[in-house]
């Protein structure tokens, strides 16, 4: 039975995310994420990435898209399971909208992932829901002031990444299904939909 998977601030390369996750090597932390990649996508399943492949810098992002490339190519052809994977990208992606050369650039992104865009419609449970990397507008990294809020959605429920926050649920309809939330791994619809659902037990309205 096929799955479909979310995950979000990958940041391949970056050391000083890799540093805030408690790895003194870029190199370990870079193959765990990939390792855990491996060992979670099953056949027929679906992969959402929501931002921030790398730190954006050209050759950082350059070898996050060849490791990206090389993982999924090894997880296709050497463990013979097929999959798809998009992308929603974020600050650190320079395809990303908000760039004057997205467009070039995304020519390099879609060379690994089927699919890229800012921001997508998907529903849990039948209920509308938006996959984007950025929280609703007011929401950042504690004591920084939210920024690039032109981009975001203000919408009931949201799937985001961005805030690297250490907890899924981020607010009333808003869960983050970035790395660091989910013990570094891909995180099932399934328990995507069940977070969502407890944001607004957590965050009754006023």
């Amino acid at each position: 039975m096929s799955t479909t998977w979310f995950t979000s601030d990958l940041h391949l390369g970056h050391p000083f995310v890799a540093n805030l996750r408690g790895y003194d090597n870029v190199g370990e932390h870079d193959q765990r994420i990939l390792d855990n990649l491996r060992a979670t996508l099953g056949a027929g399943d679906t992969l959402w990435v929501l931002g921030d492949c790398s730190s954006g810098w050209g050759p950082q992002e350059e070898r996050a898209l060849r490791l990206l490339e090389d993982t999924f190519h090894y997880i296709r052809t050497h463990l013979g399971v097929d999959f798809t994977a998009h992308l929603i990208s974020g600050n650190h992606d320079s395809c990303h909208p908000m760039y004057t050369d997205s467009a070039a650039a995304q020519r390099d992104f879609l060379r690994v992932f089927d699919s890229v865009q800012p921001f997508q419609y998907y529903e849990f449970g039948g209920e509308p829901a938006w996959l984007c990397h950025f929280p609703r507008p007011g929401f950042d990294h504690e004591g920084m002031d939210s920024r690039h809020d032109e981009l975001r959605l203000r919408v009931d429920r949201l799937i985001h990444g961005h805030l690297h926050s250490p907890v899924p649920i981020t607010g009333r309809g808003q869960v983050d299904v970035g790395l660091d939330a989910w013990g570094m791994k891909p995180v099932s619809e399934d328990r995507v939909h069940t977070a969502l659902l407890r944001s607004f037990e957590e965050f009754p309205m006023d």
